[in-house]
């Protein structure tokens, strides 16, 4: 499997037993741990479709509890870790380290920090667009209709899928969830945890977002903190037209049912926090707000 994956990543799937079947959903973040003497996580991914009754690939384990899983990263456990034992042990529960059933539920809180900590093992698996990247293709005049017809399908798949963005248009009412722009054709349906097969095109887990906040959402520049609903932003927008964004609350949907999933804003929030809050923190320099003043002597 990590032959799989080393040649083609989108290739590396399986059918992994799930005891938290009951609570497990497409779209949850899946770590596989070895235990042993040399522990460690050593793979990373998400629910794509299950769980569901299934055999394994030999028939060997009989009907069980599956869920297929897509792996973002999965190294060879023999040779090293994402996350060596060590780095672990202060953040996840023993009853998880010496399960000796496969696919227990990870606590949010914990999952979150693991996604802290992983986020730099994870930088090389991931393939993000930086801002220098873009559509080399020569110019050419006499082909000036087919680049029309390619920059009008690069909208549409821009904008998502047409029953899912519908249904994001439909919850909130036209408008950008973040900055309330109601004009239709430059309104995108996102994704807040990214699209792994249709069963993700939950309303649940979508925002509509205006086309260049959805840019900086997917790159990682902008997120939603999940317990106040409000919009955070890199060091980077800070000195920008964007800075108006930060602390904005984001718009509800017409329907409470209908709003974000905490749950996948938990999940998002913590890789952009893992990928800014604490590199600015180092950044930041002492201010006279930083001082402590003592109070006046009475």
């Amino acid at each position: 499997m990590v032959e799989r994956f080393e040649s083609d990543p989108s290739s590396a799937t399986e059918w992994w037993r799930i005891s938290s079947h009951r609570s497990a959903q497409i779209g949850d973040r899946v770590y596989l741990f070895k235990q042993g003497r040399e522990r460690g996580i050593f793979g990373v991914g998400n629910i794509i479709d299950g769980p569901q009754l299934r055999e394994d690939s030999d028939g060997e384990d009989g009907l069980q509890y599956r869920a297929l899983i897509r792996f973002e990263a999965l190294v060879n456990p023999q040779t090293h870790f994402l996350l060596p034992f060590s780095e672990i042990e202060d953040i996840v529960p023993s009853t998880l380290i010496d399960a000796m059933a496969s696919g227990n539920s990870v606590p949010t809180e914990v999952a979150s920090e693991l996604d802290r900590r992983l986020n730099t093992s994870l930088s090389k698996f991931r393939s993000h667009l930086g801002p220098d990247q873009s559509d080399d293709a020569a110019f050419d005049p006499d082909s000036l209709t087919d680049e029309r017809q390619r920059a009008l399908r690069a909208i549409r798949i821009r904008r998502g899928q047409p029953a899912f963005r519908k249904a994001l248009l439909d919850a909130y009412s036209g408008r950008c969830a973040v900055t309330g722009c109601s004009i239709e054709d430059v309104l995108e349906a996102a994704h807040i945890t990214p699209y792994l097969g249709r069963l993700t095109n939950d309303v649940r887990n979508g925002l509509l977002l205006r086309a260049d906040i959805h840019t900086l959402f997917d790159c990682g520049l902008l997120s939603i903190h999940p317990d106040t609903r409000t919009v955070v932003i890199a060091e980077l927008l800070r000195s920008s037209s964007y800075s108006t964004t930060e602390g904005r609350r984001l718009k509800p949907p017409r329907n409470s049912a209908d709003g974000p999933s905490k749950k996948n804003l938990q999940r998002s929030y913590a890789l952009f926090e893992a990928q800014h809050c604490r590199s600015d923190e180092k950044k930041r320099k002492p201010s006279l707000r930083d001082a402590k003043i003592p109070d006046e002597a009475g």
